[in-house]
């Protein structure tokens, strides 16, 4: 369990969101449907209205920063007992969701997110609790990138940090989807 995730998730969230959140850390049973219920009540684009059907909402064109919530879905509608074996690629989507819109903000094309923390251009455009809120993405993002150095026969995340990074991570989408240029209309996501 990451300290300063749940600390940040704890900031972030309403109160409304930390009772619903709480209770589907504890409670996995209809876990998938009551995360849906989550996901909605944050509102903005998330795994509750990404698809329509099998397939995206989105303009091809906006893949590399929405496909990432795609895989997100369909990794938590997995029966619980193998989702545990998922949760590394849930944090990994997580912060390739969150790279992929610093990429398209500021023009970067190969730069990973946490070097493209270190621009001038960008903590000078995203105020400083952002910069921070990311930066705690950033270090779990890496380790599901690059860390296996944990307990033989163990996951480097269970199923309650991948939920936590994921409702951070769409806190923090929501701040920077208005700085983002994405060629999907608004209005796909009203009503779903």
């Amino acid at each position: 369990m990451n300290r300063l995730l749940f600390e940040t998730a704890d900031r972030l969230l309403t109160r409304e969101e930390q009772v619903q959140l709480r209770e589907l850390r504890v409670n996995i049973e209809n876990f998938y449907e009551n995360l849906l219920v989550l996901d909605r009540v944050l509102g903005g684009i998330g795994i509750f209205n990404i698809n329509k059907g099998d397939i995206g909402r989105y303009d091809v064109r906006d893949r590399e920063i929405l496909r990432p919530f795609q895989y997100i879905d369909a990794y938590f509608q997995m029966d619980h007992q193998h989702v545990s074996w998922v949760t590394r690629e849930i944090v990994h989507m997580c912060g390739l969701h969150l790279e992929s819109m610093i990429k398209n903000m500021f023009s970067f094309s190969r730069m990973p997110l946490g070097q493209a923390l270190t621009q001038w251009v960008v903590s000078n455009r995203l105020d400083n609790q952002l910069m921070i809120d990311l930066r705690v993405i950033v270090g779990l993002y890496n380790d599901a990138k690059h860390r296996v150095n944990h307990q033989k026969d163990t996951h480097l995340f269970d199923l309650s940090d991948a939920l936590v990074c994921y409702i951070v991570t769409r806190k923090i989408s929501m701040r920077l989807m208005p700085m983002v240029r994405l060629y999907t209309p608004l209005d796909v996501w009203e009503g779903c």
